[in-house]
């Protein structure tokens, strides 16, 4: 079985437009299977006409994947146990149908993102203080690799959070 790999904008930023570039190699014959580190591992078969949806639900259980289901939307991956994606036939139902729900879908990964950031934000703080003292080398270090860890940490969380942060907003300014 072929294997390729499509790489990812970031769902906070590039949303619509990754579920459209999905469904445009789904055309080609190339199937989203699972998320890889980055971007999506997808596999070759018969093209197909379909439409791709994401939805952010930590620890789902059972009936939330039913009532997708019920609703012609089928459940392709996870991630993390937090952010699913489904496929549908043309013209399914759409997952969220109104704004206030599109709108309460971005707050909540808002708000989780924000808290995120902001931990990652002050230990970050917390570290370039340390980095002050005079420590020993392995010491110093040790900090260094911990703060770019951290940082790296600060920008996966903080650049989402501002995403999310964006698209609601302008959801809310567009009602």
């Amino acid at each position: 079985m072929k294997r390729k790999y499509m790489s990812s904008w970031g769902l906070a930023f590039a949303e619509e437009r990754e579920m459209r570039k999905l469904e445009q190699m789904a055309a080609q014959g190339w199937h989203l299977e699972k998320f890889a580190p980055l971007g999506y591992s997808l596999v070759e078969g018969e093209p197909a006409d379909v439409q791709y949806s994401l939805d952010y639900r930590k620890r789902p259980d059972e009936e939330y994947f039913e009532m997708f289901a019920s609703s012609g939307w089928e459940h392709v991956t996870s991630t993390g146990d937090e952010i699913h994606i489904f496929k549908g036939r043309p013209g399914a139902r759409p997952i969220y149908s109104d704004r206030e729900t599109m709108i309460a879908k971005y707050a909540t990964e808002e708000r989780q993102m924000g808290r995120a950031a902001l931990t990652f934000l002050v230990v970050w703080l917390g570290l370039l203080l340390l980095m002050q003292v005079d420590w020993s080398s392995v010491m110093a270090t040790a900090l260094f690799v911990v703060h770019l860890l951290i940082t790296i940490g600060l920008i996966f969380t903080g650049l989402p959070y501002l995403g999310f942060l964006v698209k609601r907003k302008r959801m809310e300014h567009d009602s």
